[in-house]
Formats: structure tokens, sequence, C-alpha cells
């Protein structure tokens, strides 16, 4: 296949992909449809103009392309340097895009356990009587679990990825932990490509498709679990690649965090295709798995099913498991303040725990078959040009088994979502595939050289243009959107005024605005935010802050101020 084809072919996939998005997007409904008209048609037409530009580029173009060889060893010869500016960029982007605020649910239930971890402790405490008001009911023992005894909460996500954060926490700059994960995840794509494809340039072709693919970079802003995911997978390809006794431990241990980073179904997909291949390998079936294992176990049983089994509910994420797990939930947290005897393992908790994993899964319908089709879009128009076509050129035919698993496992993680009915909602590109993103560029460096074999070097400048376009444009739209859309959602608020003490009153109007109430997990600092729709909510509110008088208010609520020394909650 020619350059001039496989454009031709990507220019077609994206006007089907804009029929789809005007049928099927809609505004102000379900948070995912709605991104997808609101983002992601604007996305269509940048990803349209692009690739015509390069068609026609690539019609004209007659220069040698020395500069690209050039660019591209340069980028592999400074990865340092690429790594640490990506890393300021994306800070940046964190703290004045991103606004460094948890935008989702999601996200905003890893970093309250975060900040829990990051003071030594388990769970937060809010007093029981204002669970509903500083908890919305829809997440309670969805994605916080509540004792609505004795007001702990915490998260019910498994701990790894708030492990991770708790650190960054510590330090004042939680807004630090994700481009840390990316810069470090670019430079291990580098290393990746340049182990298996023999070429010079490998490195820097693809690096210049991560950094020229904004789901890669938008991620990296913020407060999702999946840069981590997508970082835990590259590291654990990479250390079987050579599968040594310690690396395959390595290997295990990498693969077991990943486990815990938020629920373990994502390391799970990407892992299962090299575990069957380490099976399968004669004569060191029981080696190989041996050392896997010792790596996966010591991970794996604490921070996993010891987390699952005290109440921390994984994959709660839609409310499938509230009624599997809150019992759990509540006993759990007792225990842990000495109020109950600590649940004793048992087949039968094991066994509940596996059925509660399961009530998430269902066999795929229509509507799941719409919705996976909407994320193979996204996941086209949030990467660089052509990106997907040439990943597919690079694993299809090679006969390596580094190249087939990488492949397999992309594969795998995307499949497997048909047996998950719901869709993402929030999310920068096609998070549930994100785990398995870093393989693309991989592969898609492979794929190029194929084609460069075919076709001449002249199709290595015509990519190397459209990746540097979007490099600059694309990144540049899918970050002002971000922040137009994080503006959007925090304009939804009652007035900020300075004081020592802010209490804000949220009556619950607006777009998504069950993701605003959001606090500290032991109401410490200068403002608590509470959901306030009737006479009987104020009423509660006002016995734990009864020196409150309004400063502001506007169509989402009030701003009530008293000093800090007699407007904190009895607790």
């Amino acid at each position: 296949m020619t350059f001039s084809r496989l454009s031709l072919a990507a220019i077609g996939i994206t006007l089907l992909g804009l029929v789809f998005i005007l049928l099927k997007g809609h505004i102000g409904g379900n948070v995912f449809w709605h991104l997808l008209r609101v983002q992601d048609s604007p996305g269509t037409w940048l990803m349209l103009a692009m690739l015509l530009f390069g068609h026609w580029y690539g019609t004209r173009d007659s220069d040698s392309g020395a500069w690209v060889d050039r660019l591209l060893l340069a980028l592999d010869r400074r990865r340092y340097v690429v790594a640490a500016v990506l890393w300021a960029a994306l800070c940046a982007g964190s703290l004045w895009v991103y606004r460094n605020h948890p935008l989702s649910a999601d996200e905003y239930a890893v970093v309250f356990q975060a900040k829990v971890f990051a003071a030594g402790a388990l769970h937060g405490q809010f007093p029981p009587d204002l669970l509903d008001n500083l908890i919305s009911p829809k997440l309670q023992n969805h994605l916080l679990m509540v004792n609505r005894e004795n007001g702990a909460v915490f998260s019910a996500y498994w701990p790894g990825f708030s492990l991770l954060l708790a650190p960054f926490v510590w330090l004042g700059i939680p807004w630090a932990c994700n481009p840390t994960l990316v810069a470090a995840s670019l430079l291990l794509i580098g290393r990746i490509a340049r182990d298996l494809i023999d070429a010079p340039q490998a490195a820097g072709w693809a690096m210049l498709f991560a950094l020229a693919s904004p789901a890669f970079l938008a991620n990296g802003i913020s407060y999702y679990a999946m840069p981590a995911h997508l970082l835990f997978s590259l590291a654990f390809a990479w250390l079987l690649l050579a599968p040594t006794p310690l690396r395959l431990f390595l290997a295990g241990l990498t693969g077991g965090f990943a486990l815990v980073l938020h629920n373990p179904f994502p390391h799970a997909a990407f892992a299962l295709p090299w575990i069957i291949w380490l099976a399968t390998r004669r004569g060191q079936r029981l080696r190989n798995l041996g050392f896997l294992a010792a790596g996966y176990l010591p991970v794996l049983l604490p921070l996993g099913v010891g987390w699952s089994l005290w109440g921390r509910a994984a994959l709660a994420e839609h409310g499938q498991l509230a009624a599997v797990h809150a019992a759990t939930a509540v006993h759990a947290v007792a225990a842990a303040q000495g109020g109950a005897a600590a649940p004793a393992f048992s087949l039968e908790r094991l066994q509940s725990l596996v059925l509660a994993f399961a009530a998430v899964m269902d066999w795929p319908n229509e509507k799941t078959l719409l919705v996976r089709f909407a994320g193979l879009l996204k996941l086209w128009l949030w990467a660089s040009p052509l990106l997907l076509l040439l990943a597919w050129k690079g694993w299809r035919g090679d006969k390596r088994d580094a190249i087939r698993l990488l492949g397999a496992s992309a594969l795998l993680t995307f499949f497997a979502y048909f047996l998950v009915s719901f869709n993402q909602g929030n999310g920068w590109g096609y998070r549930y595939f994100h785990s398995a993103w870093g393989v693309l560029p991989v592969l898609a460096t492979l794929g190029l050289f194929k084609l460069a074999a075919q076709d001449g070097t002249r199709a290595l400048r015509q990519v190397a243009l459209l990746a540097l376009l979007s490099l600059v444009a694309a990144n540049t739209l899918r970050f002002a959107q971000i922040g137009d859309y994080m503006n959007m959602h925090l304009a939804q608020f009652p007035p900020r005024v300075e004081a020592e003490r802010r209490v804000v009153l949220h009556n619950g109007r607006g777009y998504k605005t069950i993701d605003i109430i959001q606090n500290d997990p032991w109401l410490r600092g200068d403002e608590v935010v509470l959901l306030v729709k009737d006479e009987a909510d104020l009423k509660k509110v006002l016995a734990h802050f009864p020196n409150l008088q309004e400063a502001a208010r506007n169509e989402y609520g009030r701003t009530m101020t008293a000093p800090a020394g007699d407007a904190g909650p009895g607790i």
C-alpha cells in the first residue's frame, strides 16, 4: 500500500466518523455523547484538514527529506531533555488548563484516598448526619464507601494509584504526578522501539508519534489513573522482552501493582497474552510462571484481595456493586476503628468478591456496540494522523513474538470492554483503551518502515509532516477544549469570596454538578462544599456551622463565611 492510498483511507474513515458524530452525539445529555459532539466534531474537522493537506503535500513535495532523519535522531539523542520539557509543560497544563482540580468523581475518589494516605490514615471522617450533604448519595458506596454510623469515608477503588499520588500530595504538588508518569512513559516508548526495531530513527519516530497524540498528553494533566496504567503496561511488556528470572520477577511486581492501580481489568486484559505465551514455552513453563507469580502475589494479596475483603470495593464505577459491598465496607471501617472484630478471610467472602466483579460484565448489545465504535472513533481522533493504520500495518504479518504480543494486548484490551456495558463518561480520548495505548507508537513505527520499503522514503517525509502538524494543532485544540470544559464546569459554582473559612452551599443545579461536591477527608482547609437542596438540609448544616453569614449567592447556591475558630463541624 502506498502513502497516497493510506491517506485516502484515513480521509474516508474520518468522514465516516464525522457522520457518526452528527447522528449520535448530542449536547447536554450523557457526558460521553456530549463530549463526542462538542469536542470531537471540531477534532474531526481538524483531522480532515491535516489529512487533506498531507495528501496534497505528498503529491508536490520534492525535498530530500534529510531534515526528517536529523529531527528524529536529535529527538532520541536528547530524549531526557525532551522528557523534562514535556514534564514542565504538562505540570503547567495541570495547573492552568486543568485548574489543579479533579474534574470527575472518578478522579476525586482517588485524590481523596491519596490525601488520606498522605496523612498516614486509611479513611477520612465526615459528620455522619452530613454525609448526604458532603457526598452526593449517588456516589456513596459507589465511588466513595461510607459508614453511615460513624462517618468513615474511603475510595471504592483499589489503592495503587492513590498510593502513587500520595507522596505528591504530601509534598503539596499533586499536579506533578501524572506529568511525571507521562514523561517516563515517553522514554519507555522510545526504549521499546529501540529494542525491537533495527533502525537508528526508530526511537525518535515512536516518541514523535506519542508527542503528536493528544490522548497521550491530555491524560497527563488530569487526575485519572490511566497514565499509571500506561506506564506499568509498558514496563511489564519491556521486562518480558527478555524473560530472565530477574526480569520475570520484576514483571510480576510491576503487573501486581498494575492490577491494584484502581481496578484489575485493564492490566488483566493487557497481560493475558503474555502470560499465555510464557505458559506455553516448552521446557520453561514452571520457571516462567513461578518467577512471575513470585512477583505478583506480594503486591496483589495485600493491596488487591486484602483491600477488597476489607470492603474497599474495586469496580464500583457504576453502582452495580453497591449492594454486594456495602455491608462489607461498613464492617471494615468499623473494624479499622476498633468497633468490631476484623472480618475473617473465608471462601464465602472470596466467592462474594469474585461474583461482585462478574456483576459488571454482560454480553454486548446494540448499545454496547455503539459505545465501543464511538470509543474507537475517539481513539482515532485523539491520535497522531494515520497512527492506527500504521500500527495495524506494523503488527500484521510480523512473526516476532514481541510484536505479536504487543498487538494481541492492544486488541484484547479493546475487545474486552465489549463485555462491559457502560461508557467511560468523562475522559480524554478513549480512556478505556489507554492502558494499552503505549504499544501503538511502537507498532506504528514498524508499520512506517514497512510503508517506506514499499513506497520510498517520501512516505517518511509525509508522515513526519502530519505528526508535526498534529503536535502543534491537535494538541492546541484539545488543550483549549479541555480548558473551556473545565471553565464551564467550575463556573457552575456559588461565588468564591475571600475569607478565612468558607462554607459553600450548592443547590445541585447545573450540568454534571454532582462532581463539584468535593471536600478534604477531614474537612480541613478554608473551604467546605455541601449539597443543600431544601430547608431540612440547611437546618442540618447550620447545626454544625452556627455562626455563618451569607457573603454572596448566584443561581447555583450561596457562599457563607465565619471565623475559622468557630466555624468547624463537630467531629
